[in-house]
């Protein structure tokens, strides 16, 4: 593992903001509870560690979406960012892959809220990166994050047929309260075509915190970033209800 470098103890800029999916109506005001949450993803160079991380190949673009554009808006005014001024120092020294906030309002101890996000960065449609978390409060902030990492190129194996007989048009779905809107349309793996990725490197991390503090998760790969900054409940109820 590597020593936890210095300047990342100062990031974590602004990004869009999706809040909680609860009701509004039905909030016990003396048990919930808001954040703002902050979650950046980077990659590491390759050279950063001598770590060996094996990627899996990939035989099906079966499960796999192909994202409309996307852009990471700024974090509601007024809600303490102190790290934005430490952007330039990370981009210089890694490549950022996802960086993102939400408010979050908790109605009780143990309620879980989830969340997905993906890179901007895409090869023909296909995110090169992918991430689900959810965010549980019970004595401390619980993140449960789930990440796929992707690689383009020549698999080991030719990559299977998913089904002949599937349309060439792509199938729309409808994104769910908890799925950004860029999850709109999947295709099909068509005979002689495999435009998708073909490795990814899944992972699963678990992390526990209190608020306003910063917590690094380390891999030699990918590292991330996750910070927690207290909401007046009020203030967060506005914030939701401007949706």
């Amino acid at each position: 593992m590597k020593t936890f470098p210095l300047f990342i103890l100062g990031l974590l800029t602004s990004a869009y903001v999706q809040a909680a999916s609860i009701n509004l109506d039905n909030i016990d005001l003396n048990k919930a509870r808001a954040y703002q949450a902050y979650v950046m993803t980077f990659e590491w160079p390759k050279n950063a560690s001598s770590e060996n991380v094996e990627y899996q190949d990939l035989f099906s673009l079966e499960g796999l979406n192909r994202f409309g554009s996307s852009s990471n808006s700024a974090a509601p005014n007024g809600i303490p960012n102190p790290f934005a001024k430490f952007q330039r120092t990370l981009n210089s020294r890694t490549h950022v892959l996802s960086n993102n906030s939400w408010t979050l309002i908790f109605p009780d101890t143990g309620a879980s809220i989830s969340e997905s996000f993906q890179s901007s960065e895409q090869e023909n449609g296909y995110a090169t990166f992918t991430g689900q978390v959810t965010f549980t409060l019970n004595r401390y902030l619980e993140s449960n994050l789930r990440y796929q990492h992707y690689l383009f190129g020549q698999p080991a194996q030719a990559p299977q047929q998913i089904e002949q007989t599937q349309p060439t048009q792509p199938t729309q779905i409808y994104a769910s309260d908890n799925v950004p809107q860029a999850y709109q349309e999947t295709y099909p793996l068509q005979q002689g075509t495999w435009d998708g990725p073909t490795q990814v490197l899944s992972l699963h991390f678990h992390n526990k915190t209190a608020s306003q503090k910063l917590n690094y998760v380390d891999h030699p790969i990918i590292g991330t970033l996750i910070y927690f900054e207290p909401l007046d409940l009020e203030q967060a109820i506005d914030l939701a209800t401007r949706r």
